[in-house]
């Protein structure tokens, strides 16, 4: 409605009846039509306009809020003819005043869009309001997301080809983190950091809802991957929750940055996944969190272990879906390998409240 506002008024002068009229039926005609627009546009066509260069998508869109501008023109003055209503001299011409205002107005609104797609919808409303100038303390779920044998893939496909590969996989993974109210983080090579307000996923286990997701996807996806690129994507997931400081910093390329000894002790679990052989591991302070874990999906207690650079040993648990069975079809593992017993304590998460079950130990095999 913003446009439709503006336009209006900024036509409209001087303020005869028939103009009036006139700009007020194109602007709020704009307004519904450009309202339905996007509302495909966020929805149904977003998958497919995120996979196109920002610089054509910002152009269509242009192109778009233009044309709407010109049949809503001809529309109005048409059906004031019909109805033998006042049309001011002129008003039916698309004047100069009216294309510039018509152009600031599409470029601002489209500027925003295109913003809010490059730096993610809450970093651009935080930078803008301001909101974390001064640090603050959250709680938050992190999830540390990488995809399995990128570093042999990467030499079998080259460069340009892997990016290709790991853009096309971010892009398959980002419906499912935006469905559940997760905010992509950060990219670091081959892999993705994700986050969640920790009050807001307690309830519905989004972060848990969210990975399994990401592994569907891909399932459904692997034929595609093989086809274009000769192996199907793997992931191994990592899960923690605790405080974190957030903050702007830096000068010329500000960002909203997450700082806490949460995120070094996600990527110290992300390590565990190799060594223990499981996909994905959550820590205690996740599964004791939430309320339930999703249908189908069950955590195994792996015990309190010792992780890599940490003074303390922390709980964990793996997590397995009714096909968490490894998608990845990469090159061949080397065939070295230890044999290593972890040790979990007796018992199971339903002595914990939760009423999720977890199975005895076993003998895990690590890689070297």
């Amino acid at each position: 409605m913003l446009l439709s506002a503006a336009l209006g008024a900024a036509t409209s002068t001087p303020y005869e009846p028939g103009r009036v009229v006139f700009w007020t039926l194109t602007s709020g005609l704009c307004g519904l039509v450009l309202s339905a627009a996007e509302t495909v546009l966020q929805g149904p066509a977003a998958a497919t306009l995120r996979r196109l260069p920002v610089a054509l998508v910002f152009g269509l869109r242009m192109l778009l809020y233009g044309a709407v501008l010109l049949v809503a023109i001809a529309v109005v003055a048409s059906l004031m003819r019909l109805l033998s209503a006042p049309l001011p001299r002129g008003a039916d011409v698309v004047s100069l005043q009216t294309v510039i205002v018509a152009a600031g107005i599409a470029l601002a609104v489209n500027l925003g869009f295109t913003l809010r797609a490059l730096l993610g919808a809450g970093t651009l409303s935080s930078l803008l309001t301001g909101r974390y100038h001064w640090p603050q303390r959250e709680e938050r779920i992190v999830m540390f997301l990488d995809v399995v044998g990128s570093t042999q893939l990467a030499e079998r496909l080259g460069d340009i080809e892997f990016l290709g590969f790991l853009n096309s996989v971010f892009f398959d993974l980002t419906d499912p983190v935006l469905e559940t109210g997760g905010e992509i983080y950060r990219y670091v090579g081959d892999e993705m950091i994700i986050t969640w307000p920790l009050p807001r996923v307690i309830r519905d286990a989004a972060c848990i809802v969210c990975l399994f997701e990401m592994h569907a996807t891909l399932a459904r996806r692997r034929e595609h991957y093989i086809r274009r690129f000769g192996a199907a994507p793997g992931l191994r997931a990592a899960l923690h929750a605790g405080p974190l400081v957030v903050g702007e910093m830096g000068d010329v390329k500000r960002e909203i940055v997450l700082l806490g000894d949460t995120m070094n002790t996600t990527a110290r679990i992300e390590e565990a996944c190799r060594t223990t052989g499981h996909d994905y591991i959550a820590s205690g302070a996740v599964v004791h969190a939430l309320a339930s874990l999703p249908p189908g999906v069950r955590a195994e207690n792996l015990g309190v272990i010792q992780l890599r650079g940490k003074a303390g040993s922390l709980e964990l648990f793996a997590l397995q879906g009714a096909d968490s069975s490894t998608v990845a079809e990469t090159l061949p593992p080397p065939s070295t390998s230890r044999t290593a017993t972890v040790q979990r304590p007796a018992g199971s998460l339903a002595a914990n409240g939760n009423g999720h079950t977890a199975e005895p130990s076993r003998t895990t095999i690590l890689p070297e």
